[in-house]
């Protein structure tokens, strides 16, 4: 009886929500979905990063979890963007400045260390 009644709930409500799925195209529903999944990856990035860093007390780690961070709210922002349709001179700004700024601290990240590195064993 429980199972029946279950079902019959179900029935009624793809009913519902199948009228607003025939309306997003699905190159929509797939791109909001790939943003929601990079959100969260990155999300997870960050709170590692940021564990690792007070594990561990490495310098280097400081830019992963800025980086991280950055691609975290450049994923959230571009998500929001293509929801809403935000569209303004500010969003040209804004979206290409966050690629930048993320790019640079992964390559601080990787390099601080070696070029510690080589003036420790170049001062030997």
């Amino acid at each position: 009886m429980i199972v029946y009644i279950i079902i019959v709930l179900d029935i009624r409500e793809m009913h519902f929500i199948e009228p607003l799925i025939q309306q997003i195209p699905i190159n929509d529903v797939i791109e909001a979905l790939l943003y929601a999944a990079g959100t969260v990856l990155s999300a997870i990035l960050t709170a590692l990063s940021i564990f690792a860093y007070r594990k561990s007390g490495m310098k280097k780690l400081q830019y992963a979890v800025i980086a991280f961070s950055l691609f975290c709210g450049f994923l959230i922002y571009e998500n929001l963007e293509n929801l809403f349709g935000i569209d303004d001179s500010y969003t040209d700004i804004i979206i290409p400045s966050m690629g930048l700024a993320i790019l640079v601290f992964f390559f601080l990240a990787v390099i601080k260390k070696s070029v510690i590195d080589k003036k420790l064993f170049h001062n030997q």
